[in-house]
């Protein structure tokens, strides 16, 4: 690995936790899903480095280099969609609750409303007032 694609490197994995980081403190990425990213920036530093980690690693797994970063590439993009299976999932869940409770609610809304339709109306008559207080 050349000087220059190191240097990419770096730059790249520098900005993605920069970016990470900036959106985590403006709210705008949550703590739970900057997870993945701060790991990815994190391995592309260490991978730009010590190059010497990621040659070791292909030989230790008996794969061409290129080979190598094509499955790294795919485990991430299979993370990323596991995680955000799971997050669709709670929200789906979280979703059906929200609107089983909402139709719950209604019906009684609807039924409180019957009962008060079937209540006698109140009379013309005023309200007799109560003695005033002599102080």
């Amino acid at each position: 690995m050349t000087w220059i694609q190191r240097m990419v490197l770096l730059l790249f994995g520098v900005a993605v936790l920069g970016t990470t980081l900036e959106l985590i403190r403006k709210r705008r990425l949550r703590e739970e899903y900057a997870v993945l990213w701060v790991c990815t920036a994190v391995m592309i530093l260490v991978f730009a480095a010590v190059p010497g980690v990621l040659f070791s690693l292909a030989g230790w797994l008996g794969l061409d280099y290129a080979v190598l970063m094509t499955f790294l590439c795919f485990c991430f993009l299979a993370a990323i969609v596991m995680h955000y299976s799971v997050v669709i999932s709670n929200h789906s869940d979280r979703e059906k609750e929200l609107s089983q409770g909402l139709a719950l609610l209604r019906d009684e809304m609807a039924k409180l409303r019957e009962e008060l339709r079937e209540l006698p109306a109140p009379s013309a008559e005023p309200k007799p007032r109560p003695p005033a207080l002599r102080t």
